[in-house]
């Protein structure tokens, strides 16, 4: 179980890293952000595609080795407990948004729940 959910992480990472890399305005105009120059726009393909990216790579690199799998998961559920957990603070601070967002945190819950559990199931 622990190398299919760190699988799963490394093909997520690599999805969402690609297409906001290849579809950044269509990924961005999702969550309200207007991409409206070029600087802008190879920011957000850098911050969000690229960082994505290399830590799916990271993520795959650890999944070669099974001494890495426990390291891979715990990263992975320490980047993704850093998305919902500072998602949900400005949900309560700032209030309502679009349900992608609820969403968005739903399914980083339930990614971090797995990557940590599996983690520990590699002990």
């Amino acid at each position: 179980m622990p190398r299919v959910v760190l699988g799963a992480a490394a093909v997520l990472f690599a999805t969402f890293g690609f297409l906001f890399a290849l579809a950044p305005h269509w990924t961005a105009a999702m969550v309200d952000i207007a991409l409206t120059t070029n600087t802008a726009t190879i920011d957000f393909i850098a911050t969000y595609g690229g960082f994505e990216i290399g830590f799916a790579v990271l993520l795959f690199l650890c999944l070669r080795r099974p001494e890495r799998v426990r390291l891979g998961l715990l990263a992975s559920g320490c980047a993704v407990a850093g998305f919902a957990v500072t998602r949900a603070i400005a949900l309560l601070m700032i209030g309502g948004a679009k349900p992608v967002m609820y969403g968005a945190l739903a399914f980083e819950t339930v990614c971090t729940v797995l990557a940590f559990f599996a983690a520990r199931r590699t002990d």
